[in-house]
């Protein structure tokens, strides 16, 4: 139980305003809220109605097999984040803003391809708008981030790179969720009690491999794979989700074990040999430029698909490096709380990939049909 998230410091029960808990990471989050707290939890999303919330709550629970949920203790909260006092009428604003004690604030328009533009009234302005609710009681603000918030460039950063002028992002998501960072941290400075948790690539749980629902640009690439018989020679760090809200929790129990800022990512790359091993298909590691270029050539051919051609040009971003993405402060917080990153190996891989398998994402192995490279010409 997290005692510190459950009840007040003057010992009255807690009130925990979450967002985004309709999401991938954020189902996983209320999930442990309330497997690991007494908290009551206020779960604002989109819906025109509490119903319509509270439906939405329980797909997604469902989605990634997390049970059903405690409908005593979880408040749906029909808002958008994209819209001016959240979507909410004033009076209700007001009564969060008096009650709620802690947010964690997962809750972000998600989009690689759309300008910054787009999206900044979900990302910047209902950022904005979270912090203005959690000044009217003081409540803690826990920022769910990304490691989209730096964008390429040869280094590395750990904690104490606040996201200014180094590695500006490349995408409108890295650069609105950079813009919500700084909102926060201002408002630390200002007195409010703030930590933001940046996750790298976050895959399924450890557990079930239950994944996100239509995958993701990483496991985009791996599905190229099972066509092309190509992997790239290149290190990943993926962290398996249920280890991700563990720590995000973790952390915003104990701010004190580590700075305002952590980073919640797996310290051991994953090998390509490991990821084609767990694919069950004969596939090549190639070099980075090698696998980039037969990509290319591929997509060339009649009746490819396209999107063979697009992976090289995004896959700085997908296969990550630069900069380097560090986290000793939080990985020596994660293990003086109790908690370390499980393996991730041949096994967990191929559990992801049969869980992909069986939702479609992933098609099933036809030993006899062969691979684009098997073919000649």
């Amino acid at each position: 139980m997290i005692q510190s998230l459950s009840v007040t410091s003057d010992g009255q029960p807690a009130e925990i305003l979450l967002t985004g808990g309709t999401g991938f990471i954020g189902a996983f989050l209320l999930r442990r809220l309330l497997d690991k707290t007494t908290a009551r939890v206020h779960c604002l999303a989109r819906g025109g109605t509490t119903q319509a919330v509270t439906e939405r709550l329980h797909a997604a629970q469902s989605a990634y097999g997390l049970g059903r949920l405690d409908e005593a203790r979880v408040v749906p909260v029909p808002g958008d984040l994209a819209a001016p006092g959240l979507g909410l009428a004033a009076d209700l604003f007001g009564v969060l803003a008096r009650r709620v004690t802690t947010v964690i604030h997962a809750g972000a328009q998600v989009n690689l391809a759309q300008p910054a533009r787009v999206l900044e009234a979900a990302n910047v302005a209902g950022t904005a708008e979270i912090v203005r609710l959690a000044a009217g009681r003081g409540a803690a603000v826990h920022l769910v981030s990304t490691s989209e918030v730096f964008g390429p460039g040869d280094g590395a950063v750990d904690e104490d790179a606040v996201p200014e002028d180094r590695f500006p992002p490349a995408s409108g998501y890295g650069q609105t969720k950079r813009a919500a960072e700084l909102l926060v941290l201002r408002a630390r400075r200002d007195g409010l009690p703030v930590t933001v948790a940046r996750l790298d690539r976050i895959v399924g749980d450890s557990l079930t491999g239950a994944c996100q629902a239509g995958g993701d640009d990483f496991w985009l690439l791996v599905r190229s794979a099972l066509t092309t018989g190509v992997l790239p020679d290149a290190p990943v760090n993926v962290t398996p989700v249920d280890f991700a809200a563990d720590a995000v929790l973790r952390l915003a129990a104990a701010p004190e074990t580590s700075a305002s800022i952590a980073h919640v990512c797996h310290p051991q790359p994953i090998r390509m040999a490991d990821l084609a091993a767990a694919l069950g298909r004969p596939i090549r590691v190639l070099p980075q430029d090698e696998w980039a270029a037969t990509l290319r050539r591929l997509g060339e051919r009649p009746g490819c698909d396209p999107l063979l051609r697009l992976l090289p040009l995004t896959a700085e971003r997908v296969l990550g490096g630069r900069p380097r993405f560090e986290a000793p402060r939080t990985t020596a917080a994660l293990r003086r709380l109790g908690l370390r990153h499980p393996p991730v190996n041949v096994p967990l891989l191929g559990m992801y990939v049969r869980h992909l398998r069986s939702t479609g994402f992933l098609p099933a192995i036809r030993h006899d049909e062969p691979l684009i490279t098997d073919i000649r010409g």
